[in-house]
């Protein structure tokens, strides 16, 4: 028994040996036509049904400028070798003659030899089916009328056969007993890729062009797309990021036709978003992953806003999603829809930080830049308050989109994307990384390029400088409204990345002296202070590698998952943190003891960034963070670029001057106190 094959195994050796010809004089070709033939309840031989395809489309009209339609009437069965059909050999069954039980059957390996003439014999049938749907489809996109039920049903089975084709293609190559060379086969001639582009896409585009008449072919035909990529799934996991994109891909179809049941869709959207989550997980710095997620973000215009940003600035950005994400900023930023782009069903503010966004992107005038910027600042304060626990994730997304606009959206002229996107910029290196930035910022300069940039004058934005510059400024004056909201356990998500992106920019100097002037140092001394209680061990916080004691899904906070992969992060987690990981559907479960380690990682961040003795310092004896005079003299710089107006309550440098803010009354002191002694 030790010696027995896998069960796997097993079902790919008996696979491919009943594909085997039973005369070797028979071509591989006719023996798969014959064995499809002999199977129970299987679809006639693909000659045959080729044959009654090309029967049918016989009768389509033609096209005169199109030269080579002649040739589509042409059948393909011509292209199979003739053959008598094989014999069917008379097998012997053992039995036992005193039991009366039948004896296992004797089988023999498959040699290399017969499993290479196996593959090629599939490749070559592959081949005249996969030219048959390209033509096909290419002649039917051009073609205006409409196609009768038959022709539907033959272009179905012929689209359904390439994808048995590219199964059994697939299992062939990958077969145990296969070699290296012919494992590889897959891979050298793309044929993950080439089995969804002629196979699956171009077929659903033209059944999507040709809705709502072709509705029950589509739906027929992703169902049977979905099971054949379950299988593969299961049976050649060499491709699983592949199949998995593609199950997203196709329940994304299957949700965008659905129109009659928004319950149905919402399963389907689910469905989609189940598939993409574990692709970005698989990659993590693919952008185009992230925009799928960004689709299904519908309506809700922050996510959207999230996930396409982060598309943009990824390790490989998605650079496509910069046509999608002026479908979002559109209909917000058209004069002519400004009465319908506020809905009563979604947050005015929310609403209005995207459309600032939205200037930015499409470099429009400062004024109005500034005009919506101050509008969400006032608002933010009591938007946080109403929301509650929603502003967990909703913090991260505000949060992660300012510091998107820092990196202008992964424009071609942006300056700091390249500076993160050099190749020395990896986790490998990041001690050597931490050194050089140690030893550069030990005479700091009290400046911040591009800081005079910014001007209020009503003049459009016409540069990757004025772009940093505006969104830095707008980027820490929010989180001075976040920070302002001390006690509040729901800002901790968005403190958290912000301290790691600072942490990060710190890591890179070019990068961090372009917006260290903004960045409110005093504000975050205080909030860093309202964290440290007297069971806080922090000489154990300041000494560890990184603050991830906990082992297996628990070792990951909700936030981590959604800055994973953008070009600035890869400073910051150590290798193999997201080895082991949640399921999607746990992620956005927070229970309460999560703020434990949540308040662990905000106080090594604060710990990691004063250890560059530059903005921030930390007294042990006192257990206090404090700012460096350095910080003081880059809120006076700060102070005299000011250009937004400071949210009631926060603190306003005024020449190297502190202005508290008001105190507060005293039902709102005790919530703070009560919010405390529970965090």
């Amino acid at each position: 028994m030790e010696n027995s094959p896998t069960a796997a195994a097993r079902f790919k050796e008996l696979h491919i040996r009943n594909r085997l010809s039973q005369d070797n004089e028979i071509s591989s070709n006719v023996a798969q036509g014959s064995l499809r033939d002999n199977e129970a309840g299987s679809p006639a031989p693909l000659s045959e049904s080729l044959a009654v395809f090309d029967q049918t489309f016989t009768q389509l009209p033609k096209h005169d400028d199109d030269a080579s339609s002649d040739s589509r009437t042409v059948s393909v069965a011509s292209f199979y070798q003739k053959g008598s059909d094989p014999v069917a050999a008379t097998t012997y069954q053992p039995v036992d003659q005193a039991s009366g039980i039948f004896l296992q059957p004797e089988t023999h390996p498959i040699t290399e030899d017969q499993l290479v003439n196996e593959v090629r014999g599939i490749y070559t049938g592959l081949l005249v089916v996969e030219k048959k749907c390209i033509e096909l489809v290419k002649e039917q996109n051009g073609n205006p009328g409409e196609l009768t039920l038959l022709q539907w049903q033959a272009l179905t089975a012929l689209h359904r056969s390439l994808l048995h084709e590219h199964f059994d293609f697939l299992l062939a190559s990958n077969h145990p007993a296969a070699s290296d060379a012919l494992k590889g086969l897959a891979k050298a001639y793309s044929m993950p890729a080439r089995m969804w582009r002629y196979g699956i896409h171009s077929f659903l585009e033209l059944l999507r062009k040709k809705l709502p008449l072709s509705l029950e072919h589509m739906l027929t035909f992703i169902y049977m797309a979905y099971a054949v990529m379950t299988l593969l799934l299961e049976s050649v996991p060499q491709f699983e990021e592949t199949w998995i994109e593609c199950l997203g891909d196709l329940a994304r179809y299957r949700m965008a036709i659905e129109e009659a049941d928004m319950r149905d869709r919402e399963v389907y959207t689910g469905v989609a978003r189940y598939w993409y989550t574990k692709a970005a997980d698989l990659n993590p710095d693919i952008g185009r992953i992230q925009h799928h997620l960004a689709v299904l973000a519908r309506p809700n215009v922050l996510q959207q806003l999230f996930y396409y940003s982060k598309a943009l600035i990824s390790v490989q950005p998605f650079t496509n999603a910069r046509d999608s994400i002026l479908l979002l900023f559109g209909p917000l930023l058209d004069p002519a829809k400004a009465a319908t782009k506020y809905s009563k069903y979604y947050p005015k503010a929310l609403t209005i930080f995207v459309e600032a966004h939205g200037v930015l992107f499409t470099r429009q005038d400062v004024s109005t830049f500034l005009r919506l910027a101050n509008e969400f600042l006032s608002q933010l304060d009591g938007h946080a308050g109403v929301v509650g626990p929603l502003f967990r994730e909703q913090g991260v997304y505000i949060t992660a989109s300012n510091y998107a606009a820092i990196f202008d959206y992964g424009h071609d002229d942006a300056e700091i994307p390249t500076l993160f996107n050099q190749a020395g910029l990896t986790q490998a290196a990041k001690l050597e990384i931490l050194e050089k930035a140690y030893y550069s910022w030990q005479k700091p300069r009290c400046r911040q390029l591009g800081i005079d940039l910014r001007v209020s004058k009503d003049v459009r934005i016409s540069s990757s400088g004025e772009v940093v510059s505006l969104a830095s400024h707008f980027a820490f004056t929010t989180l001075n409204v976040i920070l302002d909201r001390l006690g509040d356990r729901n800002t901790l998500p968005s403190i958290h990345v912000s301290l790691a992106f600072l942490w990060c920019l710190a890591m890179v100097p070019e990068s961090m002296s372009r917006i260290q002037a903004d960045v409110p140092w005093e504000r975050l001394a205080t909030y860093l202070n309202t964290l440290i209680t007297p069971e806080t061990d922090m000489t154990e916080i300041e000494n560890a590698e990184f603050p991830a004691q906990e082992t297996g899904p628990s070792r990951q906070l909700p936030e981590d998952f959604l800055i994973h992969g953008l070009s600035w992060s890869r400073l910051y987690y150590p290798p193999g943190f997201f080895h082991e990981t949640a399921e999607d559907d746990e992620r956005s479960i927070e229970l309460p003891s999560v703020i434990v380690p949540r308040t662990r990682r905000c106080l090594w961040l604060g710990s990691k960034i004063a250890k560059f003795n530059c903005w921030l310092v930390y007294d042990s004896e006192k257990r206090k963070f404090c700012a460096t005079p350095f910080a003081h003299e880059l809120a006076t710089l700060s102070g005299q670029h000011q250009l937004l107006r400071q949210a009631v309550g926060t603190e306003v440098a005024v020449s190297g001057q502190q202005r508290r803010r008001p105190r507060q009354s005293s039902r709102r002191k005790a919530d703070t106190d009560v919010e405390m002694a529970e965090a």
